[in-house]
């Protein structure tokens, strides 16, 4: 994770001021249920074979998991800090069927995390201004499969698949103004409306096969399996390359929070919360796209794609329902 240099200027100032404020540390544990989707929309034809999305299409994916988050905070005077992560897991974030491409097949699995440092200033009794940096990350294990027939025989078909891992970071800083007020005796509200500037980089990371099967015409003819891959160089109609293709890009995200705080003791508080963001990310450039042969017969096809484009442009949201407890010690 980079780290934003000019965000960590608030901490430098606090620190200096510690001597004349009480430092006051807490430790909060919680847990988050989220609904996580994305959006990927491809209008241009002429990209890559290797694109994230298929030319001229809408791809949609969701999933919903929960996650335990552990934060750390400590308050000085009207500064605050937290560090905050969170970590969960899901299957199937991307359609089953037709995807990545028209005729495909789909399964993943998810491990998704997500850690941000923030920092407050309280302006007044209910105003208060919020930044911070927030780095997420979604490792998608997934296999992609299809069969396709042979051209000019109807001896076998491909069986086709991609198995690998797709790393999705996002990275950003992010800016908010905060309200919050009494509603009754040891009973609080807030809301919170912000805005955030992210990168987000894909990096797919997969080995691409093709393995001849024999046809049902060629086995009733009293053939097998073994005699029809014979007949390719290798002896085994496999063939197989190992795959690399990144892309990066920026945009920008609404956030917007809402939450109530109950007063257990002086020291100890539940949050009940909500938060949704939204964000929007431009076409993309592919920053790397290599492939590797692996197979007799295709050693020798090694190399690397320069002129390669991406028409894929992102869309991702995210609502958070949480509940946390705090400990100020």
């Amino acid at each position: 994770m980079k780290i934003n240099n000019l965000l960590l200027l608030p901490l430098i100032f606090t620190i200096s001021s510690f001597a004349a404020d009480e430092i006051k540390w807490g430790i909060s544990v919680g847990y988050e249920s989220i609904n996580y989707g994305i959006t990927l929309e491809n209008t241009d034809p002429g990209t890559s074979s290797s694109d994230i999305a298929a030319p001229n299409s809408i791809s949609e994916g969701d999933m919903s998991y929960g996650a335990v988050a552990i934060a750390f905070d400590v308050r000085a005077g009207k500064h605050s800090f937290s560090l905050k992560s969170a970590n969960g897991d899901s299957d199937d974030l991307m359609p089953s069927d037709d995807f990545p491409f028209p005729g495909w097949k789909n399964v993943d699995t998810n491990e998704r995390s997500e850690t941000s440092f923030n920092y407050s200033y309280k302006l007044s009794n209910n105003w208060s201004i919020a930044a911070g940096m927030y780095f997420g990350e979604n490792e998608r294990e997934f296999t992609h499969s299809k069969i396709f027939p042979s051209n000019g025989s109807s001896a076998y078909q491909w069986d086709t698949q991609e198995l690998g891992m797709q790393t999705s970071e996002s990275e950003g800083t992010y800016i908010a103004g905060v309200y919050q007020d009494q509603l009754a005796d040891k009973w609080f509200w807030y809301g919170k409306l912000g805005y955030q500037t992210s990168t987000f980089d894909i990096d797919q990371t997969y080995k691409y096969g093709e393995q001849a099967i024999a046809s049902q015409a060629w086995l009733d003819a009293g053939n097998t399996q073994a005699e029809l891959v014979s007949n390719f160089i290798g002896g085994t109609g496999l063939y197989e390359w190992d795959i690399v293709y990144a892309v990066e890009t920026e945009g920008s995200a609404a956030v917007l929070g809402l939450g109530l705080v109950y007063v257990i003791t002086p020291t100890d508080t539940i949050t009940f919360g909500y938060e949704r963001k939204n964000y929007s990310y431009d076409k993309g450039e592919v920053v790397k796209y290599t492939y590797a042969g692996l197979s007799t017969g295709n050693t020798d096809q090694v190399g690397t794609v320069d002129d390669a484009t991406t028409g894929t442009t992102f869309d991702e949201e995210a609502d958070y329902l949480t509940i946390t407890y705090r400990h100020q010690f």
